[in-house]
């Protein structure tokens, strides 16, 4: 288990913020109107709290580590060929696919990740009340320079057309 280095206020405020962002985008009239779509597994509701909070978590990651040069977000589903993969999506209970560019790849780094996986974790637990819950919510794989030069790894990602990566952060 990693050290705890963020607290309970700013993971919350993220989470607010993506849930008022999942709002604005759905027309949901009020928060508990979102966070019953987002439990109920609505695609929509879901796919809209997971960009947000993918965008938080680079601001967050950037801010932290000067290696990091941008963040994407995907899924891999997309990249396995799954067909009807939104109408089989499992939600927010699939986690946050997110490759990292960065510089040179550090254990500071991923201790970073994984104690901001575990209180993001902590935090969006009510809001997945279906099945066996959720298990983790960050999946970080970090690509250095010479990955994504050599399309190598998950630096192969960085420029897929088939996984479809969006950028959410960059320096």
């Amino acid at each position: 288990m990693s050290a705890r280095m963020f607290d309970d206020t700013f993971v919350t405020s993220i989470v607010e913020e993506a849930i008022a962002f999942c709002a604005e985008k759905t027309g949901a009239k009020t928060r508990e109107e979102v966070v019953a779509a987002i439990s109920n597994g609505d695609c929509a509701a879901c796919d809209y709290l997971k960009y947000s909070l993918a965008k938080k978590v680079g601001e967050c990651l950037g801010s932290m580590d000067e290696t990091v040069k941008a963040i994407y977000i995907y899924e891999p589903e997309y990249g396995a060929g799954a067909e009807n993969y939104v109408e089989n999506s499992l939600g927010l209970k699939s986690g946050i696919n997110l490759v990292a560019w960065v510089e040179r790849k550090t254990a500071a780094l991923s201790s970073i990740v994984a104690s901001l996986n575990e209180a993001l974790a902590e935090a969006c637990k009510h809001l997945v009340t279906s099945g066996n819950g959720l298990r983790y919510l960050l999946d970080v794989k970090l690509a250095d320079d010479s990955e994504v030069a050599n399309r190598r790894g998950y630096g192969a990602l960085v420029q897929s057309m088939y996984v479809r990566p969006t950028e959410v952060w960059s320096r």
